[in-house]
């Protein structure tokens, strides 16, 4: 495998693991991120260009990926949000939640697949939650785009259909990556539990992409061992 790869959220721990791993198996690496000292240290740790960009600006996005021509689109890029219920959510919270993790990924995705579709190949993998289609997994304006971006990756591989870019989605249970400080609440969401790591995501999104290019891997549920189907209950070791 080799090639250009687009790398969103890349700064977080999926989106670092994601980085590391493709560029040791020798793409060339756009590591895409908000916090520009972050990404200085990933490009010296590993040699990915590092680019500082806000997603939910279409402008910017079209900016910093003008004459990029990419193999691999990785989305990862996401925020999660306070823990709070639907009806109690504060008004700010929800548009920024909407602002990255859906019209973000929009923007990413008309400013790649465009040209993944003029070269005829092209590989996007989007990073999703279980919470998206089981409710009670996490905060219920989060969970909302995480459904978005199910229906983004149903209907994303129907457009495609006469293409040969192949579209997959990983709708992820708990990974550790300290995300879950968001949520506010006080709770240890890791001690005792044996989640998923950054690097077992990673080592998916790379099987995904080393499939012969018949071959789509649309669809993965990846949890813990010990959390069941739907997230909900989770045992400790």
């Amino acid at each position: 495998m080799a090639g250009t790869a687009i790398v969103t959220g890349a700064t977080g721990g999926i989106g670092q693991a994601v980085t590391r791993q493709l560029t040791e198996k020798g793409f060339q690496v756009l590591a895409l991120g908000t916090r520009r000292d972050a990404l200085e240290q990933l490009s010296d740790a590993c040699g990915c260009t590092g680019i500082a960009v806000d997603i939910s600006d279409a402008e910017a996005v079209d900016a910093a990926l003008v004459g990029v021509k990419a193999d691999v689109l990785i989305h990862g890029a996401g925020l999660l949000g306070p823990n709070l219920p639907i009806h109690r959510t504060p008004a700010e919270t929800i548009a920024q939640l909407i602002a990255v993790n859906v019209t973000g990924m929009f923007n990413i995705l008309r400013a790649v697949v465009p040209g993944m579709v003029e070269r005829q190949r092209g590989s996007v993998v989007l990073l999703g939650s279980i919470c998206g289609n089981v409710a009670g997994a996490g905060p219920g304006a989060y969970s909302a785009t995480k459904a978005a971006m199910q229906s983004v990756a149903a209907n994303l591989r129907f457009d495609l259909q006469d293409t040969p870019i192949r579209v997959g989605e990983i709708r992820l249970g708990r990974v550790r990556t300290g995300i879950h400080g968001q949520l506010e609440m006080d709770t240890d969401f890791y001690d005792g539990y044996e989640c998923i790591l950054p690097d077992d995501v990673a080592q998916t999104i790379l099987h995904m992409l080393a499939t012969p290019p018949a071959t789509d891997i649309s669809t993965v549920e990846m949890m813990p061992t010990r959390q069941v189907v739907g997230g909900t209950r989770f045992s400790k070791g």
